[in-house]
């Protein structure tokens, strides 16, 4: 018999563990894990619901269920994010861990109608598994692929066009505005913005403020780390970094090495054709050798990005998760938020 467990100071130690030990897998697998404290408020975005699974004293997977709000169909609703889902190597041929996992959140953790998760583009394993529709397992219906830029921040370019903020509401509001026309957008609260402590940018123009984000550095509780690389791509790694190093572009980090990077998060402008140069201009501001953000993989700008920044582009899919409803997604552009995923 499987048992279920809120993670608590006692067994959290198990969480992190599965977490560490069972990589995402690509052309490089990627870890994320969080130390010193895997509890820490201080990453908290919404309400986390983690659960470990265990039998017989063995802990063999995990997952989490995080309720927050976002924009769906043009709307502030409520949403539910599944992560961190991992299974034991010994257990993953085992679908009835993965069904006994769904059934617990569908009947204890009381999920929410809009539900969505993400799963690395290049994971053909997971998206195997999930997205043939086995008998037991909630139905994931693709709502499209999310590209996220890690970029050098040796690419920066002193512009003039952010300048630090301390009307929060103001730009919470603008935010908004912009946010509610992409899927699953996280609608901010300024409240959040206030506990974060953040560095807020805005971008005016005739003292109308028509751009906004946020510099997140999440190391100190939140790390991605590199676990293993593609053979070849191993081989070839010093190579590589070395012409990165001469053409200023994101050199490939050690294995076991926390990625040093800060998020372009909560990063929304009025004029799309004004997202190169203000990338350009946060760089100064940020104090991480890389800064990540991500958007539609489909987005106008997207092809523009890499040409002028020549960043290392990871793909997700993101999809619909079917646990309590079936609702209707409409064709909208995504823009879920790579430092909450």
């Amino acid at each position: 018999m499987i048992n279920f467990h809120a993670v608590s100071a006692n067994n959290q130690q198990h969480f992190v563990k599965l977490l560490e030990e069972n990589a995402m897998q690509g052309w490089v697998d990627m870890l994320m894990t969080r130390q010193p404290n895997y509890l820490n408020k201080q990453h908290y975005f919404g309400q986390e619901y983690p659960v470990l699974a265990e039998q017989e004293g063995v802990f063999l997977g995990c997952c989490q269920l995080t309720k927050q709000q976002g924009f769906v169909n043009g709307q502030r609703v409520d949403l539910g994010y599944l992560n961190s889902l991992r299974v034991s190597e010994n257990y993953r041929n085992k679908i009835r861990v993965l069904k006994e996992g769904f059934s617990y959140l569908k009947n204890f953790l009381s999920p929410l109608a809009y539900c969505y998760t993400s799963i690395a583009s290049d994971n053909k394993i997971a998206r195997r598994i999930l997205e043939k529709g086995v008998a037991g397992l909630p139905k994931y219906q693709l709502l499209g692929e999310l590209s996220t830029f890690v970029i050098a921040k040796t690419r920066a370019k002193h512009l003039g066009l952010w300048q630090k903020v301390g009307q929060l509401q103001t730009i919470v509001d603008f935010y908004n505005k912009q946010a509610s026309q992409y899927q699953l957008a996280p609608y901010l609260a300024e409240d959040w913005l206030i506990k974060a402590d953040l560095p807020v940018l805005g971008y005016y123009q005739n003292n109308q403020l028509k751009g906004c984000a946020v510099l997140w550095n999440q190391q100190s509780f939140k790390q991605i780390i590199a676990s293993h690389y593609h053979p070849l791509i191993n081989l070839l790694r010093p190579v590589y970094n070395g012409y990165a190093k001469l053409t200023n572009r994101p050199q490939l980090p050690k294995l076991k090495q926390v990625l040093d990077q800060s998020f372009l998060s909560f990063f929304q402008v009025q004029d799309q054709q004004m997202i190169i140069p203000l990338i350009k201009d946060a760089l100064p501001h940020c104090q991480t050798s890389l800064l990540t953000f991500s958007l539609a993989a489909n987005h106008p700008q997207a092809h523009a990005i890499i040409d002028t920044f020549k960043p290392l582009v990871y793909k997700t899919r993101i999809y619909g998760v079917e646990l309590v409803a079936s609702p209707v997604w409409e064709k909208q552009m995504l823009n879920p938020e790579a430092a909450i995923l």
